[in-house]
């Protein structure tokens, strides 16, 4: 404690985290280029505020996080602009040029890894990379030692007490593992897989078989879940891969930093009230035929004549879904909305703190409030294993 107590000592209390983007800002296109493939990209500049979405909604107005990064869709989700949020008494001490980097890779994994306009969100693969990433870029934009270790006395003596990190460490362990096994092409040619089809990959399955030591091509492979055979997967990612092997790989920079935070870690355990309600938000969002509704904009436009009376703000019963929609649309269950009032009274407590943590996410469309269970990622986390509770 006495050595955490006198790094932290060091640590401004203040930080104009304006001059801090700008001077991040410009290294970022040519970073986002290098590490995702992504060609002009242009930073947003972050908003300061109070809370969390001050000026925009009440829902997460209790909620703690250090920053959070809204993309197209989540914007029309949560009914917030698009762009980086930081939260004026939650910045990262020490560390906002850090913080920048992580969101900066949101924005990144949003043009490189999901069809335009989708909100498909997997912890262990986007909050790993973005972390690890974000370190490498870090690193690259300031040759700055001394920042590079706050930013590892952070995660190593800080970071483990908040159970949010946790999961973000339990599936930075899974995607370190990826890039050290399949380097930097395979995880281009993945995140081009996914931006075809979010839904052709069981992504429970492939954290589960890379925690295990099969070889990422093997595990890619064998936790194909589309359509398509798998023999024409396998050879349409080895051509991506082979494609994106002409470009730069990770250097022995790269590597040290991966190597600086290699530690095995702890799944997050969180309190019992709120496991209880993750175990029911999963079983309920399984439920085949599903109870409830979807998010219509999960429809694609060319589809939405065939659904009657369909609207923007009206959430589709999947009941009432033509099988010309179900059969050609994959991933719409993972849209599945459930109503605040069907969760039961004693899960309350524990629905609105998975929401607050952004396990699930809350929404509101016309005057009812619901849960979006896959919106945080939470049947991903909990198939990943990333999430234990707290007997």
């Amino acid at each position: 404690m006495n050595r955490l107590c006198t790094q932290l000592s060091e640590i401004e209390p203040e930080y104009d985290i304006d001059s801090v983007f700008r001077k991040m800002s410009a290294h970022l296109p040519a970073l986002a280029k290098r590490y995702y493939g992504v060609e002009e990209f242009v930073p947003v500049t972050p908003q300061i505020v109070e809370y969390y979405f001050e000026g925009y909604n009440e829902l997460y107005r209790n909620a703690d996080w250090f920053a959070f990064n809204v993309n197209e869709a989540e914007s029309r989700e949560l009914g917030v602009a698009v762009g980086t949020y930081f939260k004026r008494d939650q910045v990262s001490p020490g560390i906002p040029e850090f913080t920048v980097m992580h969101e900066a890779n949101h924005a990144m994994q949003e043009r490189a890894a999901v069809p335009a306009g989708v909100h498909h969100y997997v912890p262990w693969l986007d909050e790993g990379l973005a972390d690890i990433f974000g370190r490498m870029m870090l690193f690259a934009a300031t040759e700055d030692e001394r920042l590079l270790r706050k930013v590892k006395t952070f995660r190593t003596e800080v970071e483990v007490t908040d159970p949010r990190k946790v999961t973000y460490h339990y599936g930075e362990e899974t995607a370190a593992l990826l890039l050290l096994r399949g380097r930097l092409p395979l995880v281009k040619a993945l995140l081009k897989a996914r931006q075809k089809d979010p839904y052709s990959v069981d992504w429970s399955a492939l954290a589960t078989g890379i925690k295990k030591g099969i070889d990422p091509h093997v595990a890619i492979v064998t936790s194909y879940s589309g359509t398509t055979k798998r023999d024409m997967f396998q050879k349409q990612l080895e051509r991506d891969e082979t494609n994106f092997r002409k470009e730069a790989d990770l250097n022995q920079s790269d590597l040290r930093i991966l190597s600086m935070f290699l530690a095995t870690q702890r799944p997050a355990v969180i309190p019992a009230v709120e496991y209880r309600a993750a175990l029911w938000f999963a079983e309920e969002a399984a439920k085949n035929p599903s109870p409830y509704s979807i998010d219509p904009m999960a429809v694609p436009e060319g589809f939405r004549p065939q659904i009657t009376g369909w609207e923007a703000q009206t959430p589709i019963p999947v009941a009432s879904l033509p099988e010309t929609v179900t059969k050609k649309v994959s991933g719409l269950i993972t849209k599945v909305l459930i109503p605040s009032a069907s969760v039961p009274q004693d899960l309350k407590s524990g629905a609105d703190a998975l929401a607050n943590s952004y396990f699930v996410i809350k929404r509101k469309m016309g005057e009812t409030e619901y849960f979006e269970p896959y919106g945080g990622g939470l049947p991903y986390r909990l198939g990943s294993g990333e999430l234990r509770c707290a007997w």
